[in-house]
């Protein structure tokens, strides 16, 4: 199952660009799972459509529905709390979900975790997401390495069950004084975590699509948010823009055409009417949005796969001289701007020698 999500700073053409494209995929046979996410769901409303947290079938190869956020995690907390062991367990265990807070990135984290549920039914071949707002979904990806961090600090786990003499020194509270089950909530929340960021991957098939006004596309918010997501491994092959082409200036058609390679998205320009309606007009609109063709073009870059000593980070627009690498507790820290994320290259702890390429718009780091 393919995940397919749209995104952008107008609401309302966000949601009306994931409703065009679910309708118009299931008239092409696509078996397409609809979900709107976020604090505000205006998918049913433009389609005249009561829905709810459970996929509804709408027509044959096209089922919709919304997901609270707050309920579907404490949904899922509530399954694994009994689960829990252990002294320091039983203590989490005796959090209730009614008490869970509401973090930032929880969009983004109850969405995948429909999407699990959903590619487990079998039932669908797309599932697009309306929403979270690109905000959101980047916290949501930076999550697992605040998690990774904060049990670095406090209790000196470095990366799976393993730890390290170094962060055993410097914990807060080391492993060492305390059972070795009292921290396996938390590190299990954090490998969870980072599963659901992997799903996120464009290795994975998943692909992002920001959705802007002529007017907005030449903001540099838009750029910056493209390449704060390829840092994270996010792949984003079009930029949906709704509007005319003549409204389009000449700097963002050269800035996201064909020819400046496989990194950025390449632009899909054309009207969009917002005004609720019922599926086949939906259908319609999708169809001349896309002319006509699949939702995925078949000239889509591809990403090669990379063993597990390299990976490669798609940045769109980035700027070299924004680039910083550090090498913190056996992680490889990537600072880009204001963005900053870990990664894992199990070869560095076996003592091999890391090594970073900037090819273009590709950062490239493994390891010999």
């Amino acid at each position: 199952m393919r995940i397919l999500i749209f995104s952008g700073y107008n609401h309302i053409l966000q949601s009306a660009a994931a409703l065009a494209t679910a309708c118009h995929a299931a008239r092409r046979g696509a078996r397409v799972l609809l979900v709107s996410v976020g604090p505000g769901h205006l998918a049913g409303a433009l389609l005249g459509q009561s829905l709810g947290p459970r996929p509804l079938e709408l027509e044959p190869h096209l089922a919709a529905m919304e997901v609270g956020p707050v309920d579907e995690i404490g949904g899922r907390w509530d399954d694994v709390r009994p689960t829990l062991r252990g002294t320091f367990a039983n203590r989490i265990r005796e959090i209730g979900s009614d008490e869970l807070p509401a973090f930032p990135g929880m969009d983004a984290v109850a969405a995948l975790l429909v999407a699990e549920k959903a590619r487990q039914t079998g039932r669908f071949d797309l599932m697009i997401l309306d929403g979270p707002t690109p905000d959101s979904l980047l916290r949501a990806v930076a999550l697992p390495d605040v998690m990774r961090w904060l049990l670095r600090l406090v209790f000196g786990i470095d990366r799976g069950p393993g730890r390290s003499r170094l962060s055993q020194d410097t914990a807060i509270i080391p492993t060492s004084l305390i059972a070795p089950n009292a921290v396996a909530p938390l590190q299990d929340l954090r490998i969870v975590l980072e599963e659901q960021r992997a799903r996120l991957d464009g290795l994975a098939g998943t692909r992002f699509r920001l959705v802007v006004t002529p007017e907005e596309l030449h903001l540099p918010a838009v750029r910056l948010m493209l390449g704060n997501l390829g840092l994270y491994g996010l792949a984003s092959d079009e930029l949906t823009v709704i509007g005319e082409l003549s409204e389009v200036d000449e700097h963002s058609r050269r800035d996201f055409s064909p020819e400046t390679g496989p990194v950025r998205p390449h632009l899909r320009v054309g009207p969009l009417p917002t005004r609720p309606t019922d599926r086949d007009t939906w259908a319609l609109r999708g169809a001349a949005l896309y002319r006509d063709s699949e939702i995925f073009s078949p000239h889509a870059p591809t990403r090669p796969a990379v063993g597990e000593r390299e990976i490669r980070l798609y940045i769109p627009f980035m700027d070299p001289k924004e680039l910083d690498l550090a090498l913190v507790n056996e992680e490889v820290v990537v600072r880009l701007g204001q963005q900053r994320r870990h990664v894992l290259l199990p070869g560095i702890a076996e003592g091999g020698r890391l090594r970073a390429r900037v090819e273009g718009e590709v950062l490239r780091l493994w390891v010999e």
